[in-house]
């Protein structure tokens, strides 16, 4: 599977089975919007924001989705943070190629112990990252480690640019070292939990 970063909270994931594009507001490059099976969208408030594109099955709420022999798990949960006073994201977890990705949403703070035992065991965690629309480090980090993943991915969505800078100091992890594309498989995720830090690929 290989994994690209659009910014804000828009991830193509590219796997023999299909490709999936999670929160393609604000038209991204057309390089995200090629050859997709399946589109997540985290925020239906953000759903007039998401273009239209053909062949693709929009899943943009909560349940259960068989969609090309993809699994698909949409659970909603209440955002947080003033920014987003009552408002619901969805957080979905996405089985391909025997690795589940679970894409955390637009999530100020952490999901209550129930709605964290309805997730399961991911793989490879989109966290967001920075306040107000994402979760603050010290949350981001305990959320982390509750959830155990093999690979964590922060994606930046607050104002507050050494968000991530302190996020990868509290984990160990080099903030500057960064890669286009991230290739992973089931047999080669790492032993231990491990950052890894993509650069946007344009806008989203």
């Amino acid at each position: 599977m290989d994994i690209v970063w659009f910014g804000n909270s828009c991830f193509r994931l590219q796997s023999s089975q299909a490709n999936v594009l999670t929160d393609p507001f604000d038209s991204p490059p057309p390089a995200a919007l090629t050859s997709l099976q399946i589109v997540t969208v985290s925020d239906r408030a953000l759903r007039d924001r998401v273009p239209s594109i053909e062949g693709a099955r929009i899943v943009d709420g909560p349940g259960e989705y068989e969609i090309n022999g993809v699994l698909v798990n949409g659970i909603a949960v209440a955002a947080g943070g003033s920014a987003a006073a009552g408002r619901k994201t969805f957080i979905y977890t996405i089985a391909l190629d025997g690795i589940t990705v679970c894409h955390l949403g637009r999530l100020a703070e952490p999901p209550a112990g129930q709605r964290i035992q309805e997730m399961g065991q991911a793989d490879v965690l989109l966290l967001p990252l920075g306040e107000p629309v994402g979760l603050a480090v010290p949350r981001a980090v305990q959320l982390a480690s509750q959830l155990e993943a093999k690979l964590l991915i922060p994606m930046s969505l607050g104002r507050d640019g050494t968000a991530l800078e302190a996020f990868c100091k509290e984990l160990g992890a080099d903030p500057t070292a960064r890669e286009n594309r991230l290739s992973i498989s089931a047999s080669g995720l790492p032993a231990q939990t491990r950052v890894s830090i993509l650069t946007p690929q344009g806008g989203s």
